[in-house]
């Protein structure tokens, strides 16, 4: 007989964040009761790595969760590790859908070696509430904007520096 492959659904409600360890890992934390992200550790049977200037890594956390419908977590960087070690969050976006095992991807923006080891607080992942809209395509720029905005199309810096 063949077995129909069922998706778990997300959550349609609430703040609860379900997940699994899938290696030998800390459980991901809240560092104090007023932070705004969740922490994650490099796990502990990760082999230390010395990640030169302009390299990256990415580094299977050991864990997979389910997060509430028409949320995402968002990856950012922990302060002490972009100030100190100068390693950036790379891919940041975890999505509601996704069920697979997390991945923390850090890439170091110093001019020095940087030793990323098992049990390193590296990243911390914000719950986001995510507004879906739907996408129109339009034919014309008229159709899009039907008046002109005081900035208009300026970028970067039209706004002034002070």
């Amino acid at each position: 007989m063949n077995a129909m492959k069922r998706t778990p659904k997300p959550l349609s409600r609430g703040e609860l964040i379900r997940f699994i360890k899938i290696g030998d890992v800390k459980t991901p934390e809240y560092g104090t009761p007023g932070s705004a992200g969740i922490d994650f550790f490099v796990p502990n049977d990760f082999k230390s790595v010395f990640l030169e200037p302009g390299e990256s890594v990415l580094i299977p956390s050991g864990i997979r969760a389910r997060l509430p419908l028409h949320t995402a977590l968002i990856a950012f960087n922990k302060s002490g590790v972009a100030t100190k070690k100068r390693l950036q969050v790379g891919a940041q976006v975890v999505d509601c859908d996704y069920q697979g095992e997390i991945h923390l991807h850090h890439y170091n923006c110093g001019t020095t070696d940087q030793l990323i080891s098992p049990g390193d607080k590296i990243v911390q992942f914000i719950l986001t509430p995510i507004i879906k809209a739907k996408l129109i395509e339009c034919h014309s720029e008229e159709e899009v904007f039907p008046t002109q905005s005081e900035r208009g199309s300026g970028g970067f810096g039209s706004t002034g520096t002070n």
